[in-house]
């Protein structure tokens, strides 16, 4: 009797210690979660636009590409730190902004170079500008290169 007890007690600290070790493991695979700011509205963004572009990133807490794309354009957060802000948004959380923006899917981006009789100009994935936030959404993981030449674009429309 003693003996079995002894066994089930080892075979329950092996399963015990199999289960942290997995969940060390699957939480060492996991991409940090992206920082965003609790609230965003349409006058930050304004705010922000009469300073230079804006980089409007929607993304939410659950989504595995918004955690990819995060690092990518935190990194271009970086590069042109005093020449764009950037926003990081919840679109859960910010479900006012993410209608305004016409998010329907994660990670979602948009540019907008500039203000022109209560209309954002935005450049699309292309670096071409537009006035149709429709058109000139960039969706899903995209690469450093496509953004950062979008990013090079509004920052010489903004300086016209």
């Amino acid at each position: 009797m003693k003996a079995q007890r002894i066994t089930v007690i080892a075979v329950l600290a092996l399963i015990a210690c199999a289960a942290i070790l997995a969940g060390t493991v699957v939480k060492a695979q996991q991409v940090p979660q992206p920082v965003t700011r609790a609230t965003v509205t349409m006058a930050d963004v304004d705010n922000a636009l009469a300073k230079g572009p804006v980089f409007l990133e929607f993304e939410t807490a659950s989504c595995l590409y918004c955690q990819q794309q995060h690092p990518i354009s935190q990194k271009l957060a970086d590069q042109y730190a005093g020449k764009v802000t950037f926003f990081f948004v919840d679109a859960n959380e910010n479900r006012d902004l993410a209608h305004a923006f016409q998010v329907t899917s994660v990670p979602q981006m948009d540019i907008i170079a500039g203000k022109t009789n209560g209309k954002y100009t935005y450049i699309d994935g292309n670096a071409a500008p537009s006035d149709s936030i429709g058109s000139s959404k960039i969706l899903g993981l995209t690469e450093s290169d496509v953004l950062s030449k979008a990013l090079d674009a509004a920052v010489q429309y903004k300086n016209k």
